[in-house]
């Protein structure tokens, strides 16, 4: 999904609305590997009472999800917990069953929740999964990807990494790190876990999960936890400056971060057409796109964030959440891509800023 502007359009038009972004219901990914601790740091973030409110689907086939009494082996089933939060264990394709939980919700058959949670299997590439909420036509104007948290065992984790390709793809696609099992791995394994995780991911801040347990408000993104939150507000630019701050420019793993600055503002057009480029020649590569642009025309900035060459519908904030008024933009990748990437922008940069007037 992209943006495109031709001579015709007013810039404005040419991004989705704060307004509309808005109203759309704010969703989580939770992957990691078969016995991360998912369930258990999912149920630990329930007890807090900020996250009343709140859906989680589960994708897991002959698995104890969320609730003990609840064991599934094909058929729909929705359990109200005592929070006010949703439990579902859903059947088939992922992308249908998250849209018919939201069909549940607007027809009333279930509470109204506020925020989703998507848990899928073990096993699952998040990939796919995020790729849906963002291409599939429905799905974006309903949903609203906020962030790809990612559980990795403290005990097996560095095995796992070692062992199992899933992992590896979890662990690279994640907004944030989660180490479990701190207790029983000792500090010296969780220590060196967390080296193997920069490895891997650069740039998603690391969190340890202390009996199952996390401070949401640390977990999440601020628009998750308040979805009426103004969008300025939602941490988004915030996530993307700290992923900026922690990207290590001599990396040289088998994960890379680009990060791109620039002062002044940019020519959507020709910034539209750059990154259109990079996604079509490095799709299965470029893991993700973030980025806070200042767009030459507009008083606020435009987000924008993808997975692989899908990327979601830009969004133009009305005003900019801090004096910071430079565009960021960060991209993941292998670090062939990462080089030619950085290449490339360098080479597009002089007609992404010469068509803007001084």
């Amino acid at each position: 999904m992209t943006a495109t502007l031709s001579p015709a359009t007013p810039l404005r038009r040419a991004f989705l609305s704060q307004e509309a972004d808005g109203a759309r219901l704010p969703v989580v990914l939770l992957s990691g590997f078969l016995g991360s601790g998912k369930t258990t740091l999912v149920n630990a973030l329930l007890r807090d009472p900020r996250m009343a409110g709140t859906a989680v689907a589960v994708n897991e086939f002959g698995e104890v999800p969320l609730d003990r009494d609840l064991i599934d082996h094909g058929a729909d089933r929705t359990v109200v917990m005592a929070n006010g939060c949703l439990c579902c264990n859903l059947a088939g394709d992922l992308e249908d069953a998250v849209m018919r939980l939201y069909g549940w919700r607007e027809s009333g058959d279930v509470p109204r929740f506020r925020r989703l949670i998507v848990e899928p299997s073990g096993l699952a590439d998040p990939a796919p999964i995020a790729q849906a909420i963002l291409r599939n036509p429905v799905m974006a104007r309903a949903l609203r990807l906020e962030a790809v948290v990612t559980a990795v065992d403290g005990v097996f984790g560095a095995e796992q990494l070692g062992r199992h390709p899933e992992t590896r793809k979890q662990v690279a696609l994640a907004d944030r790190l989660v180490l479990t099992k701190p207790d029983l791995a000792g500090a010296d394994a969780v220590a060196h876990l967390a080296r193997r995780l920069r490895a891997e991911n650069p740039v998603a801040p690391q969190h340890v999960a202390q009996d199952g347990a996390l401070d949401a408000a640390a977990l999440f993104p601020p628009g998750f936890l308040d979805p009426e939150a103004p969008a300025a507000a939602r941490g988004r630019s915030a996530l993307l400056a700290e992923a900026v701050e922690n990207a290590d420019p001599d990396h040289a793993a088998r994960v890379a971060s680009v990060s791109l600055t620039v002062e002044g503002p940019l020519a959507w057009r020709e910034f539209d057409a750059w990154l259109r480029g990079i996604r079509v020649r490095h799709a299965e590569a470029l893991l993700r796109v973030k980025g806070l642009l200042a767009i030459d025309g507009l008083a606020g900035p435009v987000v924008i964030h993808g997975v692989h060459h899908v990327l979601h519908a830009p969004v133009a904030l009305e005003d900019w959440p801090g004096a910071d008024r430079r565009s960021r933009l960060v991209l993941i990748a292998d670090p062939a891509t990462a080089a030619a990437i950085r290449a490339s922008w360098d080479a597009a940069l002089p007609a992404m800023t010469s068509s803007v007037p001084p």
